[in-house]
């Protein structure tokens, strides 16, 4: 545990927090297990470090843009108001757009460790567009091409820093590319930031970073989550992981702290299901002759293997009461795939989707799909792996992990994702004032 005694802001140490997507607490400690091999995780953390031995519970949904404002900001997604990946958008409007800015409802990791003393830097991280902080480098993609950059540039902070960087590295990974490939550049944009922008300022302050890889989660999804490829891409995470504790050792003369975390787990799918096929028999959703929508009265956006259901007009009784029979029919068909139906109350009492009108929660390997013509149940699946599904699962649990100066060895029980922001604003000296969640390093 840490060492608590009084804080000096001044004295605080760095912190560098990595998001390992969708890392699983099985890959760290049974490594053998399932033929992995993460020395720098094992050396670092597991040897050394404090760790969740059994696991930290997420959010809910356990889908990746959600939890990663949940682990900047302490707060739920009903809280930080980012529910999904993408914007709720039956028709297409915005394009395919997702939530890929940091929220404004409450105050992020990022902003307060800026007001309390720290430099405060992000690579990669999802939710990071518009982040109150020093050396932004954010999470945005428009189709993968040289204009991703230069929107990114646009909005990165300072202006300029991610042409400044690329002139080095290449072209830095916007958020397309998941791939190893991806990855590889994720790494050296993190590197890049911690030996040119902090190294040349540590002197002044001490620094917050947020950096994060893609690669493990991707390859689940394409592959499954114990295939060989999902396996090899934690590897490669693990190296890069190592460079970046040692660089930023380097600079900080070792007066620093690394948190590890994921954002949560992930289990193999086994069908597809899309409620919307059953809301466009029931003319609920409406769509052209090439099966786009055009109008619609309720809608169901999936988030893995949960999915959000609107009504467009919640004073449309007729529609209300068409969706309500749906909603039953589904909860009673035994065979539907379907193991929970939440009303917009209980579900925002779970932390999530304050405006749905309900809640789907799917059965271990059912993901839910946004599909409103064809099957409403298929085994071909679109992808082989996937999260979303109920954060009470086994399997949704993710990864916490905490090393460095004036940690010790140890196991930390009844841990959550909404954990992570109180506990590294306690590390740095100040009270994160919104969090929900507890700094677990607090003593009584």
């Amino acid at each position: 545990m840490l060492q608590t005694e009084g804080h000096d802001k001044h004295n605080s140490p760095s912190i560098l927090l990595v998001s390992v997507d969708a890392l699983k607490p099985e890959f760290v400690f049974e490594q053998e297990r399932l033929g992995v091999k993460l020395p720098v995780i094992t050396n670092y953390f597991v040897e050394k470090g404090l760790t969740a031995g059994d696991g930290m519970k997420s959010v809910f949904p356990t889908f990746t843009y959600p939890c990663h404002q949940s682990m900047i900001t302490g707060t739920n997604p009903a809280i930080h108001k980012i529910v999904n990946n993408g914007i709720f958008d039956p028709l297409g409007e915005h394009l395919g757009a997702w939530h890929w800015f940091a929220n404004t409802e409450v105050k992020t990791l990022w902003e307060a460790a800026k007001e309390n003393g720290y430099w405060s830097a992000s690579v990669a991280f999802p939710t990071s567009v518009g982040a109150r902080g020093d050396f932004i480098a954010p999470e945005f993609w428009w189709d993968g091409s040289a204009l991703d950059s230069r929107f990114i540039d646009a909005v990165a902070k300072p202006q300029g820093i991610i042409a400044e960087m690329e002139k080095e590295i290449g072209q830095y990974a916007g958020g397309l590319d998941l791939s190893d490939n991806g990855d590889a550049q994720r790494g050296k944009a993190a590197l890049w930031m911690l030996k040119n922008k902090i190294a040349p300022v540590i002197s002044e302050k001490p620094f917050f970073m947020s950096a994060y890889f893609a690669s493990f989660d991707e390859s689940a999804h394409q592959y499954g989550v114990y295939s060989n490829e999902a396996a090899r891409s934690l590897e490669k995470i693990d190296k890069m992981l190592g460079e970046l504790i040692e660089e930023a050792m380097k600079i900080t003369d070792g007066h620093l702290i690394v948190c590890v975390v994921s954002d949560h787990g992930s289990l193999d799918n086994t069908h597809n299901i899309s409620p919307n096929v059953l809301l466009h028999d029931a003319g609920l959703v409406q769509t052209d002759e090439n099966g786009r929508v055009i109008s619609w009265k309720a809608f169901s956006q999936r988030a893995g293997g949960t999915a959000e259901v609107r009504l467009a007009d919640p004073e449309d009784k007729e529609a209300a009461d068409a969706l309500k029979k749906i909603m039953d029919q589904l909860l009673a068909d035994e065979n539907s795939g379907i193991m929970e139906v939440l009303n917009g109350e209980e579900a925002k009492k779970r932390g999530g989707f304050p405006e749905a009108a309900y809640v789907l929660v799917s059965d271990k390997g059912y993901e839910l799909r946004d599909d409103v013509t064809g099957d409403y149940c298929r085994t071909r699946l679109t992808q082989k792996a996937q999260h979303g599904y109920n954060e009470n699962f086994p399997e949704m649990r993710a990864s916490f992990m905490l090393t460095g100066e004036g940690i010790t060895k140890g196991n930390v029980e009844n841990v959550h994702l909404i954990d992570v922001a109180p506990t590294l604003a306690g590390l740095m000296g100040f009270v994160l004032p919104d969090a929900e969640g507890r700094d677990l390093l607090k003593q009584g």
